[in-house]
């Protein structure tokens, strides 16, 4: 049985949520997660190539986090429809914590290995995994149904203001002080996510699931392919995680090689898509009433697979970082409209698993680095930033804006 308290308005348009106290609350553990997060995407990024200065080593890393998170994901679920979701999220950040501190030593000693980092990428993914559907289900038991598309929205907001700092700060440490003072920062910044996920008391309060895990992920299994609203929702997740986000993963050889702009440079472009971000977030935000977020979601596919598509061919570096500003119009639409229809559409006893599949599609995303990895070594970064990203426009095309259930929601 579900019991809450019922949350009175107090808050209206854009920043409505923000009126709730814990919801502030979960908002601070999302801002200092998120900037651990990318800083430890840029110092990966530029360690392995300095290690490497490979493209299939920077293709492989991702693959390894990314099917470590793919294959925990189903088992996440079940945790977050049985366990305290608020502990599961505190846990799931002091790991990676510590994760990031012996990097830094091991920086600081000269004694860093790639195989070092490839332990660390599977304990960032395991972590992920339970981190990622814990958070988001806490979004709902913190503001429920009411403040839904609001809250998600303006999560997804702070989630890419933390996009913005992060990586310019993070390549900014790399390159005047070394790689090694990321790492440390990433440690503090990941305790000051626990100790606000801890100060957070949800309102929302649903009976934990008591099935075993094995029969719990069937169950999970079963009701997305009965649900066929939910269904579609998940599979257009895997697009871009297929398809764009691997993108990400070849941003240091754009720096490097393509644009010429060193560290700081590459720093810059990880913040482009969430600059954009702000904008479409708020854009979101304030559709709470609004009937068409399914035909919105398909076209902002369409914006943010095309301009992956142009930053593939940009040569100049002020308008690779504009073409990503407008990526990120897109994104945050794309995927903040996502998770809130998913989220209206799924029932209760089912949301942490449901969320935890969603989330795993996202970890698709190794295949897709692992493909344009090995494309990029063979036909070239551009052509295949290109063509993986074209590929997603078409896909999109046709399951999203092509999609009469899609449009209808």
């Amino acid at each position: 049985m579900e019991e809450s308290r019922e949350l009175a308005p107090r808050g209206r348009g854009t920043f409505a949520s923000l009126s709730l106290p814990q919801f502030r609350y979960l908002l601070a553990g999302t801002a200092a997660s998120q900037v651990a997060s990318w800083m430890e995407e840029v110092a990966r990024g530029w360690l392995v190539l300095q290690l490497t200065d490979s493209p299939f080593q920077l293709g492989l890393i991702g693959f390894i986090r990314g099917i470590t998170q793919l294959l925990f994901s189903p088992v996440a679920g079940v945790m977050a429809d049985r366990l305290d979701r608020r502990r599961l999220a505190a846990i799931t950040q002091v790991v990676p914590g510590i994760g990031a501190l012996l990097i830094a030593v091991l920086v600081t000693t000269d004694t860093v290995q790639m195989w070092h980092l490839y332990v660390l990428v599977c304990i960032s993914g395991i972590s992920g995994a339970v981190n990622i559907p814990a958070r988001q289900v806490l979004v709902y038991d913190t503001v429920g149904e009411q403040y839904m598309t609001n809250a998600i929205a303006l999560n997804a907001v702070v989630s890419n203001i933390a996009r913005i700092i992060a990586p310019a700060v993070g390549g900014v440490f790399i390159g005047a002080i070394g790689i090694a003072s990321s790492y440390y920062a990433q440690t503090v910044f990941f305790l000051l996510a626990t100790a606000a996920t801890f100060l957070l008391h949800p309102t929302q309060h649903i009976d934990p699931v008591r099935t075993p895990i094995v029969e719990g992920i069937r169950e999970g299994v079963a009701y997305v392919r009965e649900n066929r609203t939910v269904g579609r929702l998940i599979v257009l997740n895997a697009i871009p995680a297929l398809l764009i986000y691997p993108y990400v993963s070849m941003m240091p050889i754009f720096a490097k090689d393509i644009l010429d702009v060193g560290s700081s440079g590459f720093g810059i472009l990880l913040t482009g898509v969430g600059v954009g971000s702000i904008p479409g977030g708020l854009i979101v935000a304030g559709m709470t009433h609004s009937r068409v977020k399914g035909r919105t979601m398909g076209v902002a596919m369409l914006l943010y697979t095309g301009m992956v598509a142009a930053f593939g061919l940009s040569t100049f570096f002020p308008l690779s970082f504009a073409i990503l500003v407008l990526a990120g119009i897109g994104w945050s639409m794309m995927v903040t409209l996502n998770q809130t229809l998913l989220q209206t559409y799924v029932d209760d006893a089912y949301r942490g698993r449901v969320l935890s599949l969603h989330s795993m599609v996202g970890g698709f995303t190794p295949f897709g680095n692992l493909g344009m990895g090995v494309s990029a070594g063979l036909f070239g970064v551009q052509a295949s930033v290109v063509a993986f990203a074209l590929a997603g426009f078409a896909a999109s095309a046709v399951l999203a804006v092509g999609s009469r259930r899609i449009r209808g929601l």
